[in-house]
């Protein structure tokens, strides 16, 4: 099988090597395959592209099958949607006449495992494909089954055998490739999913997947927006880099400021008038440049115009983030009551529909530079200048390996909405991301500027120039960094950037041998990551590096035997094991918008379906949405975008006048003071709901045995209009502490006029920040904490009220209960004291007392027992916890103290303390079994971390283990082969020799002990055998 996204650079005669005659392919089809006198598998790879060509053509004339837009290959990028005309009739699919189903069931089946494998260069060409088929459109009048059955009786074997002959089995095929790839599609964005789940062809060959596409589009919230910003703004002046002091003489600074100047000119020329026709740029701007830059004759004014270049090209050029232009992230609160969220957003697609290109050359468009990166990049063209591009050069390699090496704060899983933090560590995450590859792409256009070529380079030619560049050294160590990504766990912020890097190569480039070790990695890389493993990862994470990496292979400089050839260089890619501050892979740090924002070719799947809706108008059976404009009421006067505009650079003037620690204080104390207004609005506003909504819950609970669901959604509907005071009391919060800590931080002899600047600055931007969180999240908040509220409120009364004496009874609750046990999370803390004495660091003398552990059990005990304050999460924290605490227990780790007088000798006290053990070990593993409603992951005494506790013990003795293993199969926790296949996973990992031979004894030991008919030695025997008898026995 060829898959559609194999690279084709030249037509299929041209490829043949000169010599291979049609012949050649002709025998293989009678079977004769000792005529073939080539032996490379390139060679039939070649001939199979061309045998497919020809297939192509004749399948798609005799048939009238029409697959709109055609499927893209390397040197075909564009993407021209046609629609069928009047006079012709869309083919109506029908499953009854499909031909072949089995054989279209194994096809689909085995290219299904291809796209999951990552066998394939791009995964998602691949699915445009399958779209492609889903969304033919045959306009034959002809019976097609009989013509199917007819040709295809007329075929030799399954090669001449046309199974996408018509459109009912283009469509069978299709569907079968999305049923089985629909974890994919169940991540794209919700536009996507609507069309899919309204496509008629599918729910018609496949109720079953409609449901699921259905449910998904339902439970979708993943609506991306790609507006762009839409002014320029300057970089202010930098006191740090930019004054005097950093210049030599006070003509080099003056010279400075001058092209400062100049530049700012030139890029304001360019933002009025590059839209216009027939401005050109380097017609109009291009003499101007180069004057510009023939006085930048010093490295030092080089090197600050560079920086300045930069710090002006991540400014305009870094793309969206979350949406575009202010209104849209911050909507006016008088719009917003007037339209609703929902309407909101509506608005916003329109508006994206009036700005943002409906076209980017296909689902795999070639490296471009679009939008305000135009103008840098003809910048750069038109200065021509070696000096200006070595020293932008270095300063984006300095910039890259600064944000490379982002690190985020840890934050606890929520149930709900992501905290306003996670949100700020995930915003901070994106830009930077977004930065990088941006920095990135302009880095490779000049690295590799000098080499390119509009042709492919003859090979002698090619020789010859990798031979000479194998001699210098890159100017970026990729390589290294892309290892060190994979070692800690980074891929995530380091892959897309360096995508961004390669896609700008010349054609000598990836073969030499620097960068083929670069290219073979990913592609290494590229076949490791497989969606449906390694869940530690998190799925869009690994989603968004697939999409990069298959754009990557499908760049036309990019060699097409890449992907396919068989002597890339496998490494090893070991990772970090253990999740550290700088490990992001198992963040989830991607969602829709980041993926459609680095990935924007992702959207001609939805372009793609949409055109199939267009082409099927009223009279075909499909149907269109058009835009209705009505008249919208007068709103409360608000600043234009121009008065918007003038305040920022209002601002940035007032900042370029002072020192840069009043910028950092104002900007410090708004980003604290918004914080602490959203937290400060769930402690008072939020709280105070939901005392009144469970007040009304208990009532109307009482009163009847209301629908659940629809009681929540009554009480939280009354509480919305009251949550709307959120915006105001946000406001007045910021108001009132946001002048107080501006005057805190900055020093007593600020003047009166800096001090009322800087706090009305301040409280903008903290209200701006609150009110923006609160306006997009309160809601969903208020619903969270509610819903919290109503669920533990049904569990504390149970399924019946007949008395206030029963309303104090809990479910699950012994009958003389009196619900004084301690609370969960009391018991939480005092198990991760205990864990973190004795995992360490401790003074010699300390430890913890033999009866504070026995009852520490027992009111674990007490506490499971009564299920009142009990919930879901808390018993399962506790049961890694009490996991945690026995594989502790088993290595010898815990130091307890007050067995009995130290007076006693040492075998004496060993033994005494091996008991003790042994009784907090049946204390866990009767509370285990009895009292734990959740089940226990006693598997997690067999991972890494937990055995490596006994592993770290010098004088290693085996009985608590060996004692720990009988004790989980006696009292049904594990059965006998789960403890079996444990034991030999453990013994895969990479131990010391010593180590693994002590681990396979043991294997040996309790699995003879359960297979052989004789009677079993007991634990209780076991233990009293020292280390050498163990080891013995094997």
């Amino acid at each position: 099988m060829c898959f559609t996204s194999t690279p084709v650079s030249q037509s299929p005669a041209a490829r043949f090597p000169s010599g291979t005659s049609l012949e050649t392919f002709a025998a293989i089809q009678e079977g004769n395959v000792t005529s073939i006198t080539g032996n490379s598998l390139q060679e039939e790879r070649e001939m199979l592209k061309k045998e497919r060509c020809k297939l192509l053509h004749q399948t798609s004339s005799p048939a009238g099958l029409s697959l709109d837009p055609s499927t893209p290959t390397k040197p075909n990028y564009s993407w021209n949607g046609s629609l069928i005309t009047d006079s012709q009739v869309v083919t109506c699919a029908d499953l009854s006449k499909v031909s072949c189903k089995k054989q279209l069931e194994q096809l689909a089946q085995l290219y299904s495992t291809c796209i999951a494998e990552n066998l394939v260069p791009n995964i998602f060409l691949e699915l445009f494909f399958v779209l492609q088929l889903l969304t033919s459109k045959g306009t034959t009048s002809l019976e097609d089954g009989e013509n199917d059955l007819e040709f295809n009786q007329g075929c030799k074997d399954a090669i001449e055998r046309q199974h996408f002959r018509n459109v009912h089995n283009c469509v069978y095929f299709a569907v079968q490739v999305l049923d089985c790839q629909f974890e994919i599609i169940s991540h794209l964005e919700r536009g996507t999913l609507k069309l899919l789940a309204e496509n008629e062809r599918i729910a018609s060959f496949s109720p079953g997947l409609h449901a699921r596409l259905m449910k998904a589009y339902e439970s979708s919230t993943a609506k991306v927006s790609l507006l762009l910003p839409s002014s320029v703004q300057s970089v202010s002046f930098q006191p740090e880099t930019d004054n005097r002091s950093n210049f030599p003489s006070d003509r080099a600074f003056h010279i400075f400021k001058k092209q400062r100047d100049i530049f700012y000119e030139l890029l304001r020329e360019w933002e009025d008038n590059h839209e216009k026709p027939g401005w050109d740029f380097e017609r109009v701007l291009g003499n101007r440049i180069r004057a510009m830059m023939n006085h930048l004759t010093a490295a030092y004014n080089h090197s600050h115009f560079a920086r300045l270049f930069q710090k002006q090209l991540i400014q305009m050029c870094k793309g969206p983030i979350g949406g575009g232009t202010s209104w849209g992230d911050a909507p006016d609160q008088d719009v917003l009551n007037m339209l609703g969220s929902d309407n909101l957003s509506r608005l916003k697609r329109l508006q994206e529909r009036f700005v943002v290109p409906q076209s980017i050359r296909g689902p795999c468009p070639p490296p471009a530079f679009t939008g305000c990166q135009q103008f840098f990049r003809d910048f750069i063209l038109s200065a021509g200048s070696y000096q200006f591009n070595q020293h932008l050069m270095d300063s984006l390699c300095l910039k890259i390996l600064q944000l490379d090496g982002l690190t985020l704060v840890e934050h606890e899983p929520s149930d709900g909405e992501a905290d306003m933090d996670e949100q700020d560590e995930k915003k901070r995450f994106t830009m930077a991301l977004m930065t990088l590859r941006l920095l990135a792409k302009f880095l490779g256009f000049l690295v590799f500027l000098p080499y390119q070529t509009v042709e492919p380079p003859s090979r002698d030619l090619q020789e010859s120039a990798v031979a000479l560049r194998n001699q210098t050294l890159p100017v970026l160590d990729v390589l290294k960094l892309l290892r060190q990504s994979i070692l800690n766990r980074r891929t995530i912020l380091t892959v897309p950037w360096i995508v961004e890097f390669l896609s700008l190569v010349d054609h000598f480039a990836p073969f030499l041998d620097y960068y083929w070790r670069v290219f073979s990695l990913l592609l290494q890389l590229y076949r490791c990551l497989v969606l449906s493993e390694d869940k530690e990862m998190s799925f869009l994470n690994k989603l968004l590096i697939l999409a990069v990496l298959g754009w990557l292979f499908q760049v036309p400089s990019v060699p097409e035997e890449l992907f396919f050839t068989s002597e890339v260089k496998q490494e090893g890619l070991m990772r970090d094991t253990m999740t550290s501050a700088q490990a992001l892979d198992s963040v989830p740090l991607v969602d829709q918008q980041l993926l459609y924002t680095c990935c924007p070719f992702l959207g001609e799947l939805r372009k793609l379906l949409a055109s199939f809706v267009a082409g099927s108008g009223a009279k075909n059976g499909g149907f269109i949405r058009k835009i209705t404009p009505t008249a919208a009421e007068s709103l409360a006067p608000k600043p234009s975008v121009t008065q918007q505009k003038l305040q920022v650079e209002l601002e940035q003037a007032f900042f370029h006048n002072q020192p840069p620690s009043l910028r950092r204080t104002v900007e410090f104390v708004a980003e604290r003071v918004g914080s602490n207004c959203v937290k400060h609005i769930k402690a008072t506003l939020v709280a105070e709901l939901v005392k009144r909504a469970e007040v009304m819950l208990q009532d109307k609970v009482k009163e009847e045995d209301a629908n659940h669901s629809k009681l929540l959604d009554e009480v939280c509907a009354q509480l919305y209009e009251e949550g709307a005071q959120a915006l105001h009391k946000g406001r007045e919060f910021c108001r009132l502490k946001g002048p107080e800590a501006v005057r805190v931080l900055l020093p007593e002899e600020t003047s009166a006029a800096v001090l009322n600047s800087a706090e009305d600055i301040a409280v903008g931007l903290a209200t701006e920040k609150a009110c923006t969180w609160l306006s997009t999240n309160i809601t969903a908040l208020i619903k969270r904490e509610v819903r919290t509220t109503f669920n533990r409120m049904l569990r504390v009364q149970g399924p019946s009220l007949p008395s206030e004496d029963a309303q104090g009874e809990r479910k699950g609750c012994p009958p003389d209960c009196q619900h004084h046990a301690p609370f969960p999370s009391q018991i939480i803390n005092e198990i991760k004291d205990v864990l973190s004495i004795a995992v360490g660091p401790r003074d010699e003398d300390e430890g913890i007392l033999y009866v504070q552990l026995e009852c520490l059990l027992k009111r674990l005990s007490q506490t499971l027992q009564c299920r009142k304050f009990m919930c879901p999460t808390s018993e399962q924290q506790l049961a890694r916890c009490t996991v945690e605490l026995a594989s502790l227990l088993v290595s010898d780790r815990v130091p307890i103290q007050g067995l009995k007088p130290q007076t006693q000798k040492k075998p004496e006290r060993q033994r005494g303390k091996k008991n003790a053990v042994y009784s907090l070990l049946k204390s866990l593993l009767s509370v285990w079994k009895e009292d734990f409603w959740t089940p226990v992951p006693v598997q997690l005494m067999f991972s890494r971390k937990n055995v490596g506790y006994i592993a770290e013990v010098e004088q290693r003795e085996w009985d608590l283990f060996l004692f720990m293993l009988h004790g989980l199969v006696d009292h049904g926790l594990m059965g006998n082969a789960e403890i079996e296949s444990c034991l030999h996973s453990l013994q895969e990992l990479l131990w010391s020799s010593d180590f693994l031979e002590e681990l396979e004894t043991i294997s040996r030991i309790f699995i003879s002990e359960y297979h052989v008919a004789e009677p079993r030695t007991r634990p209780c025997e076991l233990v009293r055998q020292p280390r050498g008898t163990v080891a013995a026995q094997s």
